[in-house]
């Protein structure tokens, strides 16, 4: 691929906001333990994700396979740069479809003690390295994980 022929990268910030009837510990729990991202992180039913490596700790490294059942056709690679128990998780990321870069990201999840509930901000800043929808793919799938994060409390 040339420079005249390379697709322009797309990019954008979204941010998420939801308040959970839970503390900041819990929260920060829910975002700790493999099994329960694995739980609350499908945005639909028919979606499954797998994680083939989980390292939940600063420079540590997971690695997910999701799409729709029986089809795993993504790829993440997520790195922890930053982790403040019950506050802040920041996180690299790249996805892959079917081994092809898709898109890269910069994760920042902050939690705030709102009472007893949490206050919750994702920062997602995105670029689209095909200038695909995975712009519009993030949004889908970032909002509804979120709203299901609200059943593990």
């Amino acid at each position: 691929m040339t420079a005249n022929t390379l697709t322009p990268a797309l990019h954008d910030t979204i941010t998420l906001e939801r308040t959970y009837n839970a503390s900041p510990p819990r929260v920060f729990a829910a975002w700790r333990d493999v099994e329960a991202r694995e739980r609350w992180s499908k945005p639909s039913a028919d979606t499954e994700i797998v994680y083939d490596q989980a390292e939940f700790k600063v420079g540590g490294l997971d690695i997910v396979r999701c799409g729709f059942k029986g089809d795993l056709r993504f790829q993440a690679h997520v790195r922890y740069l930053e982790i403040i128990p019950d506050a802040r998780i920041v996180m690299a990321e790249t996805v892959a479809e079917n081994g092809a870069a898709k898109a890269v990201s910069l994760i920042t999840v902050e939690m705030k003690a709102a009472g007893k509930a949490t206050d919750l901000r994702v920062t997602l800043q995105v670029s689209a390295l095909d200038g695909s929808d995975m712009l519009q793919g993030y949004l889908d799938g970032w909002s509804p994980t979120l709203d299901n994060l609200a059943n593990e409390f």
